[in-house]
């Protein structure tokens, strides 16, 4: 690409790419504009600064790890639960280990997780209550499914897809349990 009249969300999306393959250290002006073929320029163009642009790409990474999932799975027919443990346990992880990984050394990085783990939570709760669970317990349970997800998302260890398909069902048998 040799057009340095990219729009921020070509910049934003390049950010997400390269915080994704390389971590947030990657997420320099000049680096992306390179991988871009485009000026420096044109990267400030768009943002004031850096911090402004991770905002965007902190802002961008929100939608496509929280509401664009949340839609999709509002969008399903049959059973959401198990359409979200699917959705979240078959997705890559490499954008969320990389946004957790800059968590560690930005507070913008980590208010920006800690908001999304708090909605994505929030989610699972009204998915549980909404299969009869009460309150408290859909809660706690909620918690410990998102605890699940994470503890997978992090751990280098992956199933195969049979393994994994029965370990969503049996979480969702067990979420949904009234015992």
């Amino acid at each position: 690409m040799s057009d340095d009249r990219l729009r921020p969300a070509e910049w934003v999306n390049a950010g997400l790419k390269a915080l994704a393959g390389a971590g947030f250290t990657a997420l320099r002006a000049d680096s992306l504009a390179k991988s871009l073929g485009v000026s420096r320029g044109s990267f400030y163009w768009h943002f004031r600064d850096v911090g402004e642009f991770h905002r965007a790409v902190l802002q961008r990474w929100r939608e496509v790890a929280l509401e664009e999932i949340v839609a999709e799975v509002e969008a399903v027919a049959g059973d959401r639960l198990e359409a979200l443990l699917r959705r979240a346990f078959t997705a890559r992880s490499s954008l969320e280990v990389a946004v957790r990984a800059w968590a560690t050394a930005a507070p913008e990085a980590k208010a920006a997780v800690a908001a999304v783990d708090a909605k994505r939570e929030s989610y699972l709760r009204a998915l549980l209550i909404e299969t009869g669970l009460e309150t408290n317990h859909a809660t706690t349970r909620a918690r410990i499914i998102y605890w699940t997800y994470l503890g997978y998302r992090l751990s280098s260890h992956r199933l195969d897809k049979q393994a994994l398909e029965r370990a969503i069902k049996d979480l969702s048998q067990l979420a949904r349990s009234h015992e």
